[in-house]
């Protein structure tokens, strides 16, 4: 298992992951993953290919930041057996376990479900991360942070 957070092929975004400011302090921050393209981002740089069990840390996660709500929408089915997790450094499956990467459908983090269903804070900064249990390389999907900056 290797973790990932060179940003090849979709975007990672910057430290400074807030774009809410003031008063309004509750922000989203949705990232594109597109395994295809990110496959061949890697091949072009001379990385390693994806494979099961590797972590992308996707989306940055500022320190006294708390999330509320995660939320993984497959817009594009692998076309084979693609199981996912979703989570962080501390619980790599706390927001979603066992998601059908294989299946075009929308999955949120929820009361009763999850490890992380009342959301979390965060004291120090950290990644959303997505887990490949089997490897990926057709699958498209857009995941959806929900982030109060609590500093």
């Amino acid at each position: 298992m290797a973790t990932y957070n060179d940003g090849k092929g979709y975007n990672l975004g910057t430290g400074a992951a807030h774009v809410a400011a003031g008063i309004n302090r509750v922000s989203s921050i949705t990232v594109d993953l597109d395994f295809a393209a990110i496959t061949t981002a890697r091949a072009a740089a001379g990385l390693t290919a994806l494979g099961a069990a590797d972590i992308l840390e996707v989306i940055k996660v500022p320190a006294k930041t708390l999330v509320t709500h995660v939320a993984l929408e497959v817009t594009t089915a692998e076309g084979g057996t693609l199981t996912l997790d979703v989570g962080d450094g501390d619980n790599p499956d706390g927001y979603l376990d066992g998601v059908n990467g294989n299946a075009t459908a929308a999955y949120i983090s929820v009361a009763g479900t999850d490890a992380f269903e009342q959301g979390k804070y965060y004291t120090a900064a950290d990644t959303i991360d997505v887990v490949t249990v089997n490897a990926a390389d057709t699958a498209v999907m857009k995941l959806t942070a929900v982030m109060v900056d609590c500093s």
